[in-house]
């Protein structure tokens, strides 16, 4: 029986390209770096923003990744929420799973600071109960660290826990806390990437999410 549905934010729940990409080109453009496109950008996006700052700048200027992150940081801090939204059908999406009875949380590499400020912003109040971002206190996904202390504090196993995440990031997130993980296909991976990552359960459509984690009898249907 599924008892907690526990979502990636970046390219799950909400789309932040848009923003991640002009805060990442802006502190580029301050280091007198190259400019990278959203692509680039999203497929630097879900580790962490250390890996991204790091893979942001010039093979040979990787020195200056620390400053980067730095002016990213800053700059992103104002400007989260200008173009960033709720991915069309997702809101309605999580609400259903919530109104299975299944406890929701959100579980991300992005700043804990910025995680909850975005949620907040975008979703409604009181959606989920434990958002948690990147902090000190726990390794960077996929390092299940954070997953499992989600779990104690909702004092559920893994097999009743369902992940929900975009990336290959996210599969590997899944399997290291021993839980099932939907994949959707809207985020900031291919679809290839998901398969060679070890994906096993997909969806292009939200309308579909709430079905896949929790099935006709509550068990999570892949």
């Amino acid at each position: 029986m599924v008892k907690l549905c526990v979502f990636d934010l970046d390219g799950t729940l909400i789309y932040t390209l848009a923003d991640l990409a002009a805060s990442v080109n802006f502190a580029l453009q301050e280091c007198g770096f190259p400019q990278l496109s959203e692509e680039q950008v999203g497929a630097i996006v879900g580790h962490s923003t250390g890996y991204m700052s790091e893979h942001a700048v010039p093979p040979d200027k990787i020195e200056s990744a620390p400053h980067m992150l730095e002016l990213f940081q800053k700059h992103y801090s104002k400007h989260l929420l200008d173009r960033s939204k709720p991915y069309d059908g997702m809101i309605d999406a999580v609400l259903r799973i919530k109104a299975a009875g299944v406890k929701l949380a959100v579980v991300s590499n992005k700043p804990h600071a910025d995680t909850v400020k975005v949620i907040s912003a975008l979703y409604p109040k009181d959606t989920f109960s434990l958002v948690l971002g990147r902090t000190n206190k726990f390794a960077v996904k996929p390092a299940p660290d954070s997953l499992n202390f989600t779990m104690d504090f909702f004092g559920v196993t893994p097999e009743e826990t369902v992940y929900v995440g975009d990336s290959d990031v996210d599969v590997e997130f899944a399997r290291n806390a021993g839980m099932r993980c939907v994949c959707v296909t809207w985020g900031y991976r291919t679809v290839a990437e998901l398969l060679a990552a070890g994906a096993v359960c997909m969806t292009e459509d939200p309308k579909r999410l709430p079905e896949l984690v929790l099935g006709a009898d509550g068990r999570a249907q892949c």
